[in-house]
């Protein structure tokens, strides 16, 4: 017998272990690649994570977003802004996400977090003497802050970008609301929303000084008592004439025949009446017909992606002339709705009712601005306009509202009062690129349940939730032996 091995077999096998070895290498070939393509991924993950982090505000108000107002100051700038905030060791995270977000925002934006015990000579150079100080800079323009919240970091760069603060000079000596006063119908609020956007709110007693300061950029009439003097009406038409702008806030049941001459002269008039709304109305919130809600706007550049209600106590309408002096073209921002009407004579006894032939029949216009007239407007406005009727946009002159309450203490805060008002002014004093919406605080937001809805609530949540995986095992269990 022959022990030889055929050399087919031979080769057979040579050539299984060589398929054997050539899949393993390719195994182990794809894995390698496949680690390193993981490794790489995760790498590139870990940079993106750490350098270009993605986030969702998915809050009610867009509370951790920076707000429209501080986008649009920040779209505007045109130098290097430089946020250093001296704090001792390592900022709070919650101060340093603040900051970064300015950063993310714009690359003229620089954030540095510093310790003062580490690099005194910055410290001095700033002269700063408190933890928690945030310096603003831009050029040779410096603006410390103790305040590390969004208002006042974009005030501060304000302050540093666009020079001294606007003067805006509010009429005193007619029982008109205080600018500085805290109780609710005073205006305090509102000085801080717009100290806070680069305005100086300035008192003035025109019967005094006979004319408006030179630098006033606005004059504020807000809620006054009794009526000017023919003095003061002159003082005021020179100082439109020569450019100025007015803000006019009216209460009805004031009878004023100079302030209303006025601001006929440029097309509107108040009306002698309060307005009386059944449609849209504050009483869910525990007011009455006589505090309307407004929720749609004409189009205008006030009024440009605003959102938010507003509401009124008792407002006096704005009539507008038809047609109106040369010149002048108004818009009406905010109006009543058609379920509305104005109370010329009101009956304490009979309380308000519709009179035919003496009461006005809404809508009625709340909310009124008045401007130089123009001809043209860029298409992509005129899109955004209804019918194709371009709103006023040349310069304006006036915004009157029918309600002093609307910019109170009381009602500042509520929804978009406060917006609306500073919206308005950043118009007439030319600052349209501010127009937008202020940066919000904590809403406190509560459901309120009746006893019947506490109880529903705690059946299913207490007694049947936590039951149903029992039931549940039990059904099946049932369904097994069977």
């Amino acid at each position: 017998m022959s022990n030889s091995v055929d050399p087919s077999m031979n080769s057979g096998i040579q050539g299984r272990q060589f398929l054997v070895t050539s899949v393993r290498l390719t195994q182990w070939t794809f894995a390698t690649i496949r680690l390193a393509l993981l490794l790489t991924s995760l790498f590139f993950l870990s940079w993106i994570v750490n350098h270009r982090p993605v986030s969702w505000d998915l809050t009610e108000t867009r509370l951790f977003s920076l707000s429209e107002q501080s986008t649009a100051v920040i779209e505007s700038l045109v130098a290097p802004v430089s946020l250093i905030v001296f704090v001792r060791g390592s900022a709070d995270p919650l101060v340093e996400r603040a900051l970064e977000a300015y950063a993310d925002a714009s690359s003229l934006i620089e954030v540095r977090v510093v310790d003062p015990d580490a690099e005194p000579a910055l410290a001095s150079a700033y002269e700063v003497r408190d933890y928690g100080t945030l310096v603003v800079a831009s050029g040779d323009r410096v603006q410390r802050a103790a305040d590390i919240r969004e208002p006042a970091i974009t005030n501060a760069i304000l302050a540093v970008t666009r020079g001294e603060p606007i003067p805006l000079c509010f009429t005193f000596g007619h029982g008109e609301r205080n600018p500085s006063e805290r109780e609710p119908v005073g205006l305090s609020a509102a000085t801080t929303a717009l100290t806070q956007t680069n305005y100086e709110v300035r008192p003035v007693n025109l019967l005094i000084a006979r004319d408006v300061p030179e630098d006033c950029r606005i004059v504020a009439i807000v809620g006054p008592a009794t009526d000017f003097h023919p003095e003061e009406r002159a003082a005021v038409e020179r100082f439109i004439d020569d450019g100025g702008r007015v803000l006019a806030m009216l209460e009805s049941r004031v009878d004023t025949p100079e302030i209303d001459a006025l601001l006929a002269g440029y097309g509107v008039r108040p009306n002698t009446d309060f307005i009386i709304d059944t449609g849209r109305n504050g009483q869910a919130f525990g007011l009455g017909v006589q505090v309307p809600m407004v929720d749609a706007y004409d189009p205008h550049p006030v009024t440009d992606g605003f959102r938010l209600m507003t509401m009124y106590n008792m407002p006096r309408s704005i009539g507008v002339a038809e047609p109106m002096p040369d010149g002048l073209a108004a818009t009406v921002l905010a109006a009543s709705t058609r379920s509305s009407w104005g109370e010329t004579n009101f009956d304490p006894g009979a309380g308000a009712n519709w009179t035919e032939g003496e009461d006005l029949a809404g809508p009625l216009p709340i909310v009124v601005a008045v401007a130089g007239a123009v001809e043209s407007i860029a298409a992509p406005y005129r899109a955004r306009t209804r019918n194709n009727e371009p709103p006023p946009v040349g310069d304006p002159s006036l915004v009157v509202i029918g309600d002093a309450d609307f910019a109170s203490n009381a009602f500042f805060g509520w929804q978009g009062n406060g917006d609306l008002l500073v919206n308005s002014i950043n118009w007439l004093a030319g600052q349209q690129d501010l127009i937008s919406i202020l940066p919000k605080e904590v809403a406190n937001k509560r459901v309120l349940l009746t006893d019947g809805r506490r109880g529903l609530v705690f059946t299913l949540l207490v007694l049947l939730l936590p039951m149903l995986p029992a039931v549940t095992g039990l059904v099946v269990m049932i369904k097994r032996v069977k």
